[in-house]
């Protein structure tokens, strides 16, 4: 893991926090969490005021992402505290590994860690959003209980590309996270399923139907994508890495990695609206973070008694959660009766 040098101590309050989700494994999330790096590069983000963190993960390989994170100098964690190795499943039910609100809570410590200081950290989802669902730890109760906005990865096409955005977020919002939009990956360049003709379509689609949701753009399907998709493949494990630490060692980007990245840059520059994600971000905290909040008390509310009598500090946590939500929809609902306040960004 690199070590950065916090240099916005006091910026917690307008951090931003994304989580990159997919419809399933080696759709493109973690690429898509690099390309989210190198723009925010671009925009003039320090790298010391960005992080990048995979808490729960099926891969113990480096991956390209990992990579530019360690040659940039951005604080990151590829490998994180939860590695759903083969069997872990079973032993989970077979009682090891904790419960449920233990495998979180060590998440949320691992991204907690890792945020200090930082203006923008990309949270790295694991699989499809329900992965992890059989032992309460998935993409959705990490969003949930760090307090990030969900970025979704969808897949080319039309009718399937919207039918497994729809599959995707609503799973998300059942749970009460807010989902920004998506970013539609590899698509062709020609055909009946080009880029444009499919682009023109699904924004239709989020027009109508999801008008406060965005597609911030499409991904065409390149030669050095393909490469990248091949080396970001996961490796899995029979056990979990490196307990003491989890930390995995991460060489240099050799030459073709550089390739790679100027080509990822490049794609997200002319194809993806990162301006309007941070924005967006950004618009969507204030009444978003009381329904996180709300959904996050009821959450650890209904959690086993014996598990909040093991973790004192959580129980705390959900009498002030709950307070502090209900204080806030309070406040909300006085500004709104005199007329102070928004309804939130209009897309």
């Amino acid at each position: 893991m690199a070590k950065g040098t916090p240099t916005r101590p006091g910026a917690q309050a307008d951090q931003l926090r994304l989580l990159v989700a997919g419809d399933k494994s080696h759709c493109g999330k973690s690429t898509v969490s690099l390309g989210l790096l190198a723009s925010l590069l671009d925009l003039g983000f320090a790298p010391s005021e960005l992080a990048y963190i995979k808490p729960a993960t099926q891969c113990v390989s480096t991956t390209l992402t990992a990579k530019f994170c360690e040659s940039t100098g951005i604080d990151y964690v590829h490998v994180g505290p939860v590695v759903f190795y083969r069997n872990f499943t079973r032993e989970f039910l077979d009682g090891k590994h904790g419960t449920p609100a233990e495998l979180v809570a060590r998440c949320v410590s691992a991204v907690e860690a890792i945020a200090v200081g930082k203006r923008a950290l990309v949270i790295d989802g694991v699989g499809y959003p329900t992965v992890g669902s059989i032992v309460g730890c998935s993409s959705v109760d990490i969003a949930l209980a760090c307090r990030a906005r969900v970025l979704l990865v969808g897949k080319s096409g039309v009718g399937d590309a919207v039918d497994s955005f729809n599959l995707c977020a609503a799973v998300f919002e059942q749970r009460g996270v807010p989902i920004l939009g998506a970013v539609f990956n590899k698509l062709p360049l020609t055909g009946a399923y080009s880029l444009e003709r499919c682009g023109e379509y699904v924004r239709k689609y989020f027009a109508s139907r999801r008008p406060t949701q965005r597609v911030y753009g499409l991904i065409p399907s390149t030669d050095s994508l393909a490469a990248v998709a091949g080396e970001e493949t996961c490796g899995f494990s029979f056990s979990h890495p490196n307990p003491q630490n989890h930390v995995i060692r991460v060489e240099p980007m050799s030459a073709a990695d550089r390739e790679a990245v100027a080509q990822i840059s490049a794609l997200f520059a002319q194809h993806v609206d990162v301006p309007s994600v941070i924005a967006d971000a950004r618009a969507a905290a204030g009444a978003s973070d009381v329904a996180i909040a709300r959904a996050s008390a009821l959450e650890l509310l209904s959690a086993e008694p014996s598990t909040l009598v093991r973790q004192p500090a959580a129980l705390v946590w959900v009498v002030l959660t709950a307070l502090a939500a209900h204080a806030i929809h309070m406040l909300l609902a006085v500004g709104k009766a005199f007329g102070v306040g928004g309804g939130g960004a209009k897309r």
